[in-house]
């Protein structure tokens, strides 16, 4: 009897001691969620961007509403856009995190931040050239820096100081007033960051691709043609992650009237990768991988390691062996391995998925060069 018993004990315990902590782990995330929702709402700006990071990486439904008042709160305020709770680079956080939720009813307050944030960096544009124009009239020695591209800025990798004294380093105007950088200071932690609108643009039109709805098409197809490179270059992939027959068209119209190389390559990308049946295009990201800046090589290398063209193989084999940025180099390898699978396994066309990821026994042999 005895030995039925511890036998009982021995089937039906564990049961009982593994349901008792479902109860405690449905309270501590519980208790988490009011806690990041609490600190998201009325937190400083540190713990907003804790809380912001958390809700992200949890990618719960039940965030989206708290994330979205608060990407459009004082938004449009120019004295509340000061405050380091209210930061370009907290802003940007939270576009971030909408985009990792992908919930569809996120686009609305998306667009509506992407429109008061075009107005913002339309507004700073037409100061600094206001400011130029009088400066020449005036001959006048003073430098005006138009933020006209993602920060921060990269700074020279022989300067050994913190901050840089070049002209061009996206927020040196912000602590020219001060003696020193005080890193306790939130708001000068916030702004050492360096962002700046266009980063919040950035990263809405990106949050908009990650959703992958057609809701949001109509709002980020003017940035297409926008002044600035880095919103050409984002808008491009969201269109690829959005795909559809009057984005493929707006595609290939800027396609002909576009200038920069980097922006026509990754156009050309954002093409194949909703119609692989484009042969120009693929044909002239071909081209662009002998370019001579390292920026379109690695795009396009990019390019080619997502869309994994088996027929690419052996072009991409000998960019490899001519290529002499690390950079380039390795993600050329990814590329070339991609092709080679997609050879010997060709996509399923009901997945599309780009090649079967499948284990095989052994591993292609990398290009090298001649000894």
């Amino acid at each position: 009897m005895k030995r039925l018993i511890i036998l009982l004990f021995i089937l039906f315990m564990p049961n009982l001691i593994l349901s008792l902590p479902d109860e405690y782990t449905r309270k501590f995330y519980e208790d988490l969620y009011v806690k990041l929702e609490r600190d998201l709402e009325n937190g400083t700006a540190l713990e907003k961007i804790n809380a912001i990071h958390y809700m992200a990486s949890l990618r719960k439904f039940r965030f989206v509403r708290p994330l979205s008042r608060e990407l459009l709160r004082s938004l449009d305020d120019p004295l509340y856009r000061k405050m380091a709770a209210f930061d370009p680079y907290v802003k940007s956080a939270i576009a971030h995190a909408l985009g990792e939720i992908g919930r569809k009813e996120a686009i609305e307050p998306l667009t509506k931040a992407l429109e008061i944030v075009n107005q913002i960096i339309e507004e700073e544009r037409k100061k600094v050239e206001d400011q130029k124009t009088k400066a020449q009239q005036n001959r006048s020695p003073e430098l005006f820096y138009e933020r006209n591209e993602i920060a921060p800025a990269l700074l020279s990798n022989e300067y050994i100081y913190p901050t840089s004294p070049d002209a061009a380093w996206s927020i040196a105007d912000d602590f020219k007033k001060f003696i020193a950088i005080d890193p306790n200071d939130e708001w000068m932690q916030v702004r050492m960051k360096g962002y700046n609108y266009v980063n919040v643009a950035f990263f809405i039109i990106q949050a908009i691709g990650n959703i992958r709805s057609q809701d949001g098409l109509d709002a980020i197809l003017p940035f297409l043609s926008h002044p600035y490179k880095d919103l050409r270059l984002v808008t491009t992939l969201a269109l690829a992650q959005i795909g559809s027959l009057k984005a493929l068209e707006a595609l290939e119209k800027r396609y002909n009237e576009e200038n920069d190389d980097q922006v026509k390559a990754r156009i050309a990308f954002a093409i194949l990768f909703n119609d692989n049946t484009r042969g120009q295009y693929y044909r002239a990201l071909l081209g662009y991988l002998r370019h001579p800046d390292p920026k379109v090589r690695y795009d396009v290398a990019s390019a080619f390691r997502e869309l994994s063209f088996g027929e690419a193989y052996y072009e991409l084999s000998d960019a490899f062996l001519v290529e002499d940025n690390p950079q380039v180099k390795k993600v050329l390898q990814q590329a070339i391995y991609n092709a080679y699978m997609d050879n010997l396994f060709p996509p399923n066309p009901i997945l599309d998925t780009g090649p079967q990821r499948i284990w095989i026994q052994g591993y292609p042999y990398a290009p090298k060069e001649n000894k």
